[in-house]
């Protein structure tokens, strides 16, 4: 069982779990130096939906060695639903229940099917109508409750539930939580195995946010087909490069990186090509030009020659997101006993997770209007 939350535990923050990762992720972080203290990995089965991710997550969480009860829980992108809206600005409950009812009838579901939150994009308005733009995020409210009833039978107290693409711009943006940092623009590129995630980042802020199909699946069945090998030595041919290019492993050979090369080339042209069209709609939206550096991010954010492309085609440079997240947290070794071996040393890989982890406990979200 967690260990209780003792006085000279008050600067260890709430246990982030991360129910979007391919195995659920938990993380706790001492708060003022964003040091990782604990880590752990839930292994599950590939179709688990986010009820068995829950229930998996809480039988192991009892035996973690967290502290306290309180987790913030991130949600998969395929339980969530993302939209732009703009809203009449009206506070507190009504406010709420208008988020709602916006999100009950663009996703076409009853009302009391559904919690829903919006994220403000800061966005200048083109109109005297007194609305702003939203990220709109929905949620089905029957397979939330489910999940987090898992947790609440095991002994904790989910405190917050967001989507995941709002913790990782929280990782993000540790160095860049004051007013004057709005100008410090940023584009991010998260790739992930089902799909990839591009934002823009105005100091801590969300200014645009949208989701992309293309992600390392896509790149595996490229490999496969190119080099005419099962999908699974292709997934870890790519893992090998992806290691070799963060300097954790010998790289291939020649040839075979060759090969890799040109089967991938295409797929990461056409995703630059939409980083670079996100990038212009955010040029034209916000006024503002072209933020200063594209982020990568996420477990296959390390692939070879995908920097290289997105410098060329969105004329932007390139920094991995161990540049971008404070020093203590980059190495995750030692703090993240036991973490699996193949995790250890990528802090892209526990993004999200430590993103989640780093979250104050006075804020709530989606779980609060269910």
């Amino acid at each position: 069982m967690s260990r209780l939350r003792l006085p000279w535990h008050r600067n260890i923050g709430p246990i982030g779990l991360d129910l979007g990762s391919p195995d659920p992720l938990a993380m706790q972080v001492r708060l003022g130096a964003d040091t990782p203290v604990r880590a752990r990995v839930f292994p599950t089965f590939p179709e688990a939906t986010l009820v068995d991710r829950a229930a998996a997550a809480a039988a192991g969480l009892r035996r973690g060695g967290f502290v306290g009860r309180e987790i913030v829980v991130g949600l998969p992108s395929s339980c969530t639903k993302m939209s732009v809206a703009r809203l009449p600005v009206i506070s507190g409950r009504d406010g709420l229940e208008s988020i709602a009812w916006e999100a009950a009838e663009r996703s076409g579901q009853p009302r009391e099917s559904l919690v829903a939150d919006a994220i403000p994009t800061g966005a200048p308005s083109t109109s005297h109508e007194g609305k702003e733009e939203h990220l709109l995020v929905s949620t089905p409210v029957t397979e939330l409750t489910q999940a987090l009833d898992h947790l609440i039978d095991a002994g904790f107290e989910p405190i917050a539930a967001e989507p995941r693409f709002a913790s990782i711009a929280r990782a993000l943006s540790r160095r860049n939580r004051r007013d004057a940092d709005v100008v410090d623009v940023r584009a991010v590129l998260h790739v992930e195995h089902a799909s990839s995630l591009v934002m823009v980042l105005r100091g801590d802020r969300i200014a645009f946010c949208r989701e992309v199909p293309t992600g390392g699946h896509v790149l595996d069945r490229a490999v496969a087909a190119r080099l005419s090998v099962p999908i699974e030595s292709a997934s870890q041919l790519r893992a090998q490069r992806i290691a070799a290019a963060r300097g954790h492993g010998e790289p291939v050979d020649p040839v075979t990186e060759e090969a890799a090369l040109a089967a991938t080339r295409a797929t990461l042209d056409a995703l630059a090509g939409e980083v670079a069209l996100c990038l212009r709609y955010f040029g034209v939206t916000f006024r503002g030009g072209q933020p200063g550096r594209v982020v990568l991010s996420g477990p296959h954010g390390a692939e070879p020659r995908l920097a290289g492309i997105i410098e060329e085609t969105c004329r932007s440079s390139v920094v991995q997101c161990e540049d971008e997240v404070p020093p203590t947290t980059e190495a995750a070794s030692a703090p993240l006993e036991p973490v699996a071996p193949a995790k250890r040393g990528e802090i892209a890989d526990w993004l999200a997770c430590y993103g989640l982890s780093c979250r104050s406990r006075s804020l709530i979200t989606l779980e609060d209007a269910a």
